[in-house]
């Protein structure tokens, strides 16, 4: 009797849990999606410790999008490193908190008016090679 060789199978690889769809980070104007996956595990991190829905406004935006193209100079968004999540109030603070706690050190916030909330990217000077200057800790305000 021979003995049959059995193909081993690969086991298959678990897909990683996203509390984000491709649709709400690709860019709204070209509809390229070019989010930074390293970027998406630490706000899915965020995400799950918050424990409260992220309504994504602004992700990846392509150069020629409205909202950079007015720009000197393109901006975190196009390196699809960066996302605008509207939060206001508590949860605002709670985003912050989260986010500082792990590790994003630029957080630009919107909180006036009715169109509020919080930028978060992870954006380095090797990013930006041709800029003088690129803070990589900051806060800012809108």
């Amino acid at each position: 009797m021979t003995e049959e060789i059995k193909e081993e199978k690969k086991p298959k690889k678990a897909k990683k849990k996203s509390y984000f769809s491709e649709r709400e980070l690709k860019c709204k104007h070209t509809g390229e999606y070019k989010f930074d996956e390293e970027f998406l595990d630490l706000l899915n991190k965020i995400r799950e410790e918050c424990d409260f829905p992220f309504r994504v406004t602004s992700a990846y935006r392509h150069p020629t999008h409205p909202n950079e193209s007015r720009k000197q100079a393109t901006g975190a968004h196009c390196t699809g490193k960066a996302i605008d999540i509207a939060v206001s109030g508590a949860q605002a603070m709670e985003l912050v908190s989260v986010a500082i706690a792990n590790g994003i050190t630029r957080i630009g916030v919107q909180q006036k008016g009715m169109n509020r909330f919080i930028h978060l990217d992870i954006c380095t000077k090797e990013d930006f090679p041709d800029r003088d200057y690129f803070p990589e800790e900051a806060i800012w305000s809108y």
